[in-house]
């Protein structure tokens, strides 16, 4: 099987756990050192071990996935036990990221759909999307109830308005989608609190790119930027930082006073 590719905002709760499990190592060396020796010793091992834990976290590309069997016979053992709109949602992600069987994660996703649940419609039209079927992707969160008020359909919504090229159109849902993630967040997607408050921030980050992105290929340089810096302020990891890079044809002199 091919290499997992996770997500943007996956990938970047999994450099942060990364980064943390190596601070925490450094910092009770640190102690250790000063138990043993002095606080000089222990200030320079926890200044080094910092630099280093955020170094490695920034070279970090990939990480390996959980045991595809163990994984799928949990997610199995969960939807036959309680199969809810969460666990079908959790098992079809499975399904379609690790093991790359579209045809079995789309099918039990739609055989799920009329519960309206917003986090099983926003995976069915990511799925989908992914697979090049953007029309049906749309048609998929426009049939469902919580469309226009839940910032994951929104944010999905706009992604898949992106790739159609309706940009306007995108701009549009992406900042709806930023109002109420501010206000309610993301749906919950059955990780811990502290790994769902991380979720949250790196979804947010992305809309903020995303947003940024739809700007920049309108030639609006300036909300552009102000959107990407947004982003990058909700990115510790500055490898995952964006900036506007302006076309040879744009001076400039010409930029600045647009501000």
């Amino acid at each position: 099987m091919r290499q997992v590719q996770f997500d943007l905002e996956i990938l970047y709760v999994y450099k942060l756990y990364y980064f943390l499990s190596l601070f925490i190592l450094f910092l009770c060396a640190s102690f250790v050192m000063v138990w043993r020796f002095n606080w000089l010793i222990g200030g320079f091992v926890f200044f080094i071990g910092s630099i280093f834990s955020y170094l490695t976290m920034m070279r970090k590309k990939s990480f390996p996935p959980p045991d595809k069997k163990s994984t799928a016979q949990k997610m199995a053992r969960e939807i036959t036990q309680d199969p809810t709109p969460l666990a079908v949602s959790r098992f079809a992600s499975q399904l379609y990221f690790y093991f790359h069987e579209p045809k079995q994660a789309i099918p039990l996703l739609e055989k799920y759909l009329d519960t309206q649940d917003p986090l099983l419609c926003a995976t069915l039209a990511d799925i989908l999307l992914r697979e090049g079927r953007p029309r049906h992707a749309l048609s998929v969160i426009h049939g469902n109830h919580y469309t226009l008020t839940d910032p994951l359909l929104l944010a999905t919504q706009g992604h898949i308005l992106q790739h159609m090229g309706k940009l306007h159109d995108a701009v549009k849902i992406y900042e709806r989608s930023l109002r109420l993630a501010h206000e309610f967040g993301f749906p919950h997607n059955g990780a811990n609190r502290f790994t769902q408050r991380l979720l949250t921030l790196s979804y947010t980050a992305s809309i903020y790119h995303s947003l940024g992105d739809c700007y920049f290929v309108l030639k609006d340089y300036p909300n552009a930027k102000k959107n990407y810096r947004s982003g990058n302020i909700r990115f510790f990891d500055i490898t995952l930082w964006r900036k506007v890079k302006l076309p040879t044809s744009v001076s400039p002199k010409s930029y600045t006073k647009s501000h």
